[in-house]
């Protein structure tokens, strides 16, 4: 343990390597800023010191090599302090991690709500070392939100997003996934690169991009390229024909131009079409393979493609409804990811509660996966997610902890969380929060919870109290899948019915405590619980009605809750509630009337 005295830095230096730059640099001149913020001391940067290296004073002892990448260690001494960490981003890590210690808090919602304290005393700090407990840490957002053929729509989001990237770089992310339709017309927001740049954060490309990769145009040519229906039948829709080697050949060439276009991408991401039974192949060679084969075949095909063209990247196969199960007889190439994406799962439970029966399949299947793969898996998860939970308010803290320890303890190297924007940013803040902080290290989520509610001062307990008290409510109707598609089956929605029916009440009088503090920022979380109550009554109709045998006519609970939302100011619901809710609310009201 050292004394660090603010004095000190009066005659301090920041040394950092001669050849320096990206986010080595950045982590240095974020350390001066806060710390001239902080002391009102501007301390130089001098370019002498060692690579991946930051040296503030005049320390000497170097810390032992570290182990991994991802680690960092902050060595306080006498003279000064160094931080050395195993790469340019972990050391950016290190910066923050050491002002953290020094008393700054970051926020979620912006640099107006950081807390920088002025820093006067001395402190005694600790030598901290760290290593992530997940090798990747990102977060992911479909790119068709950003409405980027939409000027009106994309500019006003763009400072959103450099806020939340500025807060991805405290926080300990490392990678950002933008996930491509067939219908989409570019794979990155190239305004937005910078800042993912020089806070080192990779990167990674395409999604739902396999009917991309094989050019429709070339049905009128080739159709033995496309796949075919079960009566032999082929047609340009879903993906390719998986035995047609002329086929994976010109998906694994235009993934390869994909990469050698977009050197950035540190991570392809081959998905089929988003369908629910997946647009797969059903010819004569292709009928003996499961949808998984299939699947993977195209990934291997891709990974072979990028390392024969010298561009190797690691490339993400999708293990995501029709294909959740390892049904495998192919073998991975040595540079394919499984990519395991539970979204049918039950979310009031952690995946691995063996009391779960939704739960038991998916832990299963993930247990398998890691064996097939050799460990090579990334967890795609939905705490974030918008749709999945219909713009409701769905604090789901304590089960984010326990499949993060569980995904931990199996030795998954890599998570991503799904998100869309500030929306997510509002209605799901203690989700994100503790995946963040368990991403890093062993946490309760009650941690990121009490953390989170120390913007609301001496309100803070009660307000925790009723995030609390939201979660004990939304745990027994999360149970599902999408909030708006409640089973259909008698027996399943016999058992919802209750559990919806008692949470309404409670998240009225959720609501309304929160409205009794009279704060903008819980005025406004006071408006997403009643239109989680609002979707919620409009569910409880179509339970009623699937038990009565009726037609299912809910539509007018879901228009008025809606309205809830079209009140709320934009800075809380960002451009997603703005546009893209309610185009949900349109799009699941037209499938509803279409059944």
């Amino acid at each position: 343990m050292a004394n660090f005295a603010p004095t000190a830095l009066q005659s301090a230096t920041i040394r950092i390597d001669a050849a320096a730059g990206g986010a080595v640099t950045f982590a240095a001149s974020e350390l001066q800023r806060y710390l001239q913020r902080m002391t009102g001391v501007h301390v130089p940067i001098a370019h002498d010191g060692a690579p991946k290296t930051l040296v503030l004073g005049s320390a000497t002892t170097m810390p032992a090599a570290l182990q991994g990448t991802q680690s960092f260690v902050i060595n306080p001494e006498p003279a000064g302090v160094t931080l050395r960490a195993g790469s340019s981003r972990a050391l950016l890590s290190a910066v923050y991690a050491l002002l953290e210690r020094l008393g700054c808090r970051w926020s979620l919602h912006g640099l107006d709500e950081e807390i920088v304290p002025r820093l006067d005393a001395s402190v005694q700090l600790d030598r901290i070392e760290q290593t992530p407990r997940f090798a990747v840490r990102g977060y992911a957002s479909d790119i068709m939100t950003w409405h980027y053929t939409q000027p009106e729509h994309f500019h006003g989001r763009l400072d959103d997003d450099r806020s939340f990237i500025d807060w991805m770089g405290k926080s300990g992310a490392n990678a950002f996934l933008y996930i491509r339709h067939p219908f989409d017309t570019q794979l990155t927001i190239p305004e937005l690169i910078p800042d993912f740049q020089r806070r080192g954060i990779d990167l990674e490309y395409g999604g739902h991009v396999i009917p991309l990769l094989l050019p429709r145009e070339l049905y009128r040519e080739h159709p033995d390229y496309f796949p075919a229906a079960a009566d032999g039948a082929r047609t340009d829709l879903g993906n390719l024909c998986t035995s047609n080697a002329a086929a994976l050949t010109t998906a694994s060439a235009n993934a390869v131009q994909y990469v050698r276009d977009y050197p950035e991408m540190r991570a392809v991401h081959i998905w089929g079409a988003d369908l629910w039974h997946g647009g797969w192949c059903r010819c004569a060679d292709c009928a003996t393979l499961s949808v998984q084969d299939q699947s993977l075949r195209v990934c291997n095909s891709v990974a072979q493609g990028l390392d024969e063209a010298g561009v190797a990247r690691p490339v993400c196969y999708l293990a995501y409804h029709d294909t959740i199960d390892a049904e495998l007889s192919v073998h991975p190439d040595r540079n394919v990811v499984v990519e395991f994406a539970p979204r049918e799962r039950c979310y009031g439970h952690a995946i691995n509660d063996a009391a779960c029966t939704t739960n038991q399949r998916y832990a299963a299947a993930l247990q398998r996966y890691v064996e097939l793969f050799d460990g090579r898996v990334r967890i795609f998860e939905y705490y974030g997610d918008a749709i999945l939970y219909f713009g409701c308010a769905a604090p789901i803290s304590d089960v984010i902890a326990a499949d993060m320890d569980y995904y931990a303890r199996l030795g998954v190297p890599g998570i991503t969380l799904l998100q869309f924007g500030s929306y997510s940013l509002w209605a799901y803040p203690l989700n994100i929060l503790t995946f963040a902080t368990a991403s890093r290290q062993a946490g309760v989520a009650a941690d990121a919870r009490r953390g989170y509610c120390e913007r609301f001062g001496s309100r803070a307990s009660a307000v925790a109290d009723l995030f609390v008290a939201l979660e004990d409510v939304m745990r027994s109707v999360t149970t599902y899948g999408d909030i708006r598609r409640p089973p259909r089956q008698l027996d399943e929605a016999r058992r919802l019915l209750p559990r919806v029916e008692g949470a309404l009440p409670c998240l009225a009088r959720i609501s309304e405590c929160f409205s009794s503090f009279g704060d903008d920022t819980l005025l406004a979380q006071a408006a997403l619980v009643r239109y989680t109550h609002g979707v919620l009554t409009g569910v409880r109709q179509h339970l009623h009605d699937t038990l009565a045998g009726h037609p299912r006519d809910a539509e007018a609970r879901y228009t008025e809750a809606l309205q809830v939302i079209e009140a709320v100011d934009r800075r809380f619901k960002g451009l997603w509630g703005s546009v893209d809710l309610p185009i949900m609310h349109r799009l699941f009201a037209a499938a509803a009337h279409a059944e």
